[in-house]
């Protein structure tokens, strides 16, 4: 489970006013590239946490090995509050299983500080490369033994883990193509280079209404705001397709209990703010705000989740 531990009273910064000034620039570590939700909801939330907090929030791109090298290099940073995680619930719940040998522990090296959004995925393609209706393209995929091309944004990532659930829920397969981050997998989609994948909405909806992509199905329960005319994948004909991109904020283990106190008063407030909610909302991302122990516990629910379908995925 995620930990705390508590260091000398000296040590510890933004807990008063007094200490803020020895804290002026805070370092959000983004674990995949630009442009990706996770980038998107990091640099939004950094912007009015920095507000809340009188401190300068820097968000830094650290991609590859689907969050991996971003895990490590905070994991390794010194616990004093200057150096934070926007981790992806893959990250925690996916990594430990397909990863056979990582230099840090997801579960134990990180002490939770908020959980932040989530944002559910919507399966897309090029218009060109498959049949038009989400049962047309299982009827592709069926006719095709070597699988259609999918892209995601690295093995286990939340795109990844879309393409497994609907392997596993409809009984096809597809080609998964990895990229650095989910906005360079679509860049693939609407190039025709690759034929489809699942992204959170923000990523996809602005092309999906220019028309250089093609929505198929949303993976949650109920239809988008932001597209409302694309069908659920339950009102497509296969229920239980529901996935997203989910991510909160973390600290070093060791970081100290006032520390991650005040920079969990920071980020919630930040959460709640109606500017902020109004534009995470927008763009179809649901704002959580929870507690850094809800992440803990739904990372419990997505090992469960996850496990059984992971077997025998390789990193790439």
């Amino acid at each position: 489970m995620l930990t705390r531990r508590t260091l000398p009273a000296a040590a510890i910064l933004l807990a008063a006013p007094a200490l803020r000034a020895q804290t002026r620039v805070i370092r959000l570590v983004i674990p995949f590239g630009a442009g990706g939700i996770t980038d998107l909801v990091a640099r939004i939330l950094a912007e009015r946490a920095a507000a809340e907090l009188g401190v300068t929030i820097v968000a830094e791109n650290r991609a590859g090995a689907n969050g991996n090298i971003a895990g490590e290099y905070v994991a390794r940073a010194a616990p004093d509050g200057t150096t934070l995680l926007m981790a992806s619930l893959a990250m925690f719940s996916v990594n430990p299983v397909i990863y056979p040998r990582m230099s840090y522990d997801p579960l134990t090296d990180f002490a939770p500080v908020a959980l932040a959004a989530s944002t559910p995925h919507v399966v897309v393609a090029h218009p060109g490369s498959v049949p038009a209706g989400f049962a047309a393209m299982l009827a592709a995929a069926r006719a095709r033994p070597e699988g259609l091309s999918w892209g995601t944004a690295g093995a286990g990532s939340s795109p990844h883990l879309t393409q497994i659930l609907l392997q596993s829920l409809a009984g096809v397969s597809f080609l998964p193509v990895h990229f650095r981050s989910g906005a360079a997998s679509v860049q693939s989609v609407i190039a025709g280079q690759v034929a489809l994948t699942a992204e959170a909405t923000p990523i996809v909806a602005e092309h999906v209404r220019a028309g250089t992509l093609s929505a198929l199905a949303v993976a949650s329960p109920e239809r988008l705001a932001l597209l409302p005319d694309v069908p659920t994948a339950t009102q497509a004909g296969l229920p239980g397709l529901e996935n997203g991109s989910t991510s909160a904020i973390v600290a070093p283990r060791g970081t100290p209990d006032a520390v991650l106190a005040r920079l969990a008063e920071g980020f919630r407030a930040a959460l709640a703010a109606p500017e902020t909610r109004a534009r995470l909302s927008q763009q179809g991302t649901i704002p959580l705000g929870g507690t850094g122990a809800e992440f803990t516990g739904l990372i419990t629910r997505e090992v469960t989740r996850w496990r059984p379908l992971l077997t025998g995925i390789q990193p790439g």
